[in-house]
């Protein structure tokens, strides 16, 4: 990977491109207001006014909250909840649901301990 220009991640309205709450670095710049992340290896080109971008790497896990209609593979089984929220690792961009208000979580692929970030929801 090239050295990141900064991190990116998504607003609302391109959700379905990239996993909301995710950070991704930001390769390039282009003229035309585009920028590219790095999503799974690969170069994916955004408009810079669809996403949220800051400077240093992230380290918290970000809070994401699930909006619209609730999919099938959002739910569980017959008689246990609908997960609604949902924490995203700030090192794989690893979804992990969870309960409560933990202070910090750790990731099941990384493994990595991190503190999640409450002051905002994707």
């Amino acid at each position: 990977m090239v050295s990141p220009r900064g991190w990116a991640r998504c607003l609302d309205n391109v959700a379905d491109v990239l996993r909301r709450g995710a950070w991704y670095p930001i390769v390039d710049e282009t003229a035309d207001g585009k920028v590219v992340i790095e999503v799974q290896k690969k170069p994916v080109r955004v408009s810079r006014i669809d996403v949220a971008v800051r400077d240093t790497p992230p380290d918290r896990w970000s809070v994401v909250v699930r909006t619209g209609v609730l999919r099938p593979t959002l739910g569980g089984r017959e008689g246990e909840e609908v997960t609604t929220t949902y924490a995203v690792c700030p090192h794989c961009q690893e979804r992990r649901d969870f309960g409560g208000k933990p202070d910090t979580l750790k990731c099941v692929r990384c493994k990595r301990e991190s503190k999640v970030d409450w002051s905002e929801n994707c």
